[in-house]
């Protein structure tokens, strides 16, 4: 499901002027630019004013409304960093689309126009698309967006599991001296096992989108301005990357199709968000959770595995049955699972007569007069 109209907003505005007129100085597209700036932290006297952030969800509403009357590549570059605060990585693939649709549907027309005195200079459109790309607002942005979220774990994004696994030393500072502050690998795999598998699903599938949507504007960008003009968006398209190989990764060890190629070709074919895995029906995955060969943020980790439709032995069965228990133990240590699982691994060795002492002693002799057995080959010490 898209977060926003795409389609809609893309309509013609005028058959006469297509892309309506640039609005650059009306009083909307000022305040969206308004809310779009960070306020400093401002002090007067002994009174000190905190910083506060950009009002993403007030520029949404304006750069929504500035669309029913004007085309422009600025307004849709401003409304994509405002759905990702507001909606995550869905919310950023539509503003890409957005902003594809804008440059292949009306590339003569959009706003900022091309500069007529010098040869159709591209260069306001190329230096707006390239704020996608800045480090030091939509890739920060993109980088502390949650990737997943659990009720009992809480929110962690690209940059929470990049700190965790050693590959970006936060800075150090007043509010992270407390290490304990610091988000753990173990918090983070518990929370991508506990957090909604469509909602983990709707993230990986957009991630695979915007990744798509980035290549075919840089592709129509070439083919438009030329390579030398056109602008090199490689860092964005990386981060994405990251952050695609870190949820297939998850979401394997959740038991569903990490392939990431799958997301790919889903997400070209236009596949409904929660779609965006294949679940391994065949061999469902129980995940080693103590054993991994790679936990690096942006590589796709190497772990082993246990296959259920493999289980071929007792042995096997006891193997996974200890997995199950230390998941629960380490992600749900208030669950009874662990108690019940060890109680039914206790009774894997016996026969039904030892089980049935053991479960219920004071039906033994029942049992006994039903199966027709003496009392002294099935007393107590017999099945100990």
């Amino acid at each position: 499901m898209s977060v926003i109209e795409v389609e809609n907003l893309l309509e013609a505005i005028d058959a006469n002027a297509p892309c309506g007129e640039d609005l650059e100085y009306d009083p909307a597209f000022t305040e969206m630019d308004t809310l779009a700036q960070e306020k400093p932290e401002q002090q007067y006297g002994d009174t000190i004013i905190p910083a506060e952030p950009p009002d993403w969800r007030g520029v949404r509403n304006v750069a929504l409304e500035l669309f029913g009357r004007t085309h422009d590549l600025r307004v849709a570059v401003c409304l994509s960093r405002a759905l990702l605060a507001t909606d995550g990585l869905p919310g950023f693939a539509d503003g890409l689309a957005l902003i594809e649709g804008l440059i292949t549907r009306y590339w003569d027309e959009v706003h900022p126009q091309l500069d007529p005195d010098d040869d159709n200079d591209p260069t306001l459109r190329i230096n707006t698309l390239i704020t996608l790309c800045d480090p030091e607002t939509t890739l920060h942005d993109l980088s502390q967006t949650p990737l997943v979220s659990s009720r009992v774990l809480g929110h962690f994004s690209l940059r929470d599991i990049q700190v965790a696994t050693g590959t970006v030393t936060p800075i150090a500072s007043a509010s992270n001296e407390n290490q304990s502050d610091q988000p753990s690998q173990t918090s983070i795999d518990g929370a991508f096992q506990d957090a909604d598998l469509e909602a983990l699903q709707a993230i990986a599938t957009a991630t695979a989108k915007s990744i798509e949507r980035i290549e075919r504007i840089e592709a129509e960008l070439t083919d438009r301005v030329s390579v030398t003009q056109a602008p090199d968006m490689s860092a964005l398209r990386t981060q994405l990357k990251d952050i695609q190989h870190i949820l297939a990764a998850q979401l394997q060890r959740r038991g569903v199709s990490g392939d990431v190629k799958a997301y790919q070709a889903m997400a070209e074919a236009g596949a409904p968000e929660v779609a965006g895995a294949t679940m391994a029906t065949q061999h469902p995955v129980v995940s080693d959770i103590t054993s991994r060969e790679s936990e690096v943020a942006g590589v796709t980790t190497a772990t082993q595995h246990l296959v259920v439709g493999d289980i071929t032995s007792r042995e096997d069965a006891i193997r996974t049955l200890d997995k199950i228990c230390e998941y629960f133990e380490r992600y749900e240590p208030s669950s009874p699972v662990p108690f019940l699982l060890k109680r039914a691994k206790s009774l894997v060795t016996k026969d039904f007569i030892e089980i049935l002492n053991d479960l219920t002693p004071t039906g033994i002799e029942q049992a006994n007069l039903i199966f027709g057995l003496q009392d002294d080959n099935c007393s107590d010490d017999s099945y100990s």
